[in-house]
């Protein structure tokens, strides 16, 4: 019987200090959005970009005309100039990014992280993930996709080439 009673003690605390570690345990969820803009982002080079891979200056601006869920509603952001090697047929599939966001209210955000660059469906997907270092909203989440037209290869073929390309851009903060 003592033997019985020293089991069920066991496994009662067993039990006991399974339940508190569940119960302690954070629920794994993302974090919410507090900001969403949209606009339109240009990218241009300078010089233009053509069917030969070359040294180009790249400055990307966006215009966040309108931003739901926050104290602000609209800002804008611009990033460069940088050099790079790019051409109409290929852009540097990743690289580090960082930019400063001047809001409607005249703050401003840095943000630091990673882009991303994919070919898809006619168009140069720019995927931008990191963090809100400093100013309004530090410490967040920031996601910046851009869906950039795809550059006209006509164009691409003349001794100017490609200097800009533009489109919609969607900017997401959360945390």
């Amino acid at each position: 019987m003592k033997r019985h009673l020293h089991t069920l003690r066991v496994a009662t605390a067993f039990l006991l200090l399974s339940a508190t570690d569940v119960l302690a345990a954070p629920a794994a969820h993302a974090d919410p959005t507090l900001m969403t803009c949209v606009g339109t982002g240009l990218q241009t080079y300078d010089p233009g970009i053509t069917l030969t891979t070359r040294e180009t200056v790249v400055v990307n601006t966006s215009d966040l005309t309108s931003c739901t869920g926050g104290p602000v509603t609209s800002g804008h952001h611009r990033f460069g100039p940088f050099s790079t090697t790019a051409s109409c047929l290929y852009t540097p599939p990743t690289g580090p990014d960082a930019f400063d966001l001047t809001w409607n209210d005249s703050t401003t955000s840095h943000y630091e992280g990673t882009y991303t660059v994919l070919t898809t469906g006619g168009q140069l997907v720019v995927t931008s993930t990191g963090t809100i270092t400093s100013g309004r909203f530090a410490g967040k989440a920031l996601q910046e996709v851009v869906a950039y037209t795809a550059p006209d290869l006509l164009q691409c073929a003349t001794q100017e080439g490609v200097t800009s390309v533009s489109g919609p851009i969607t900017i997401t903060i959360a945390g």
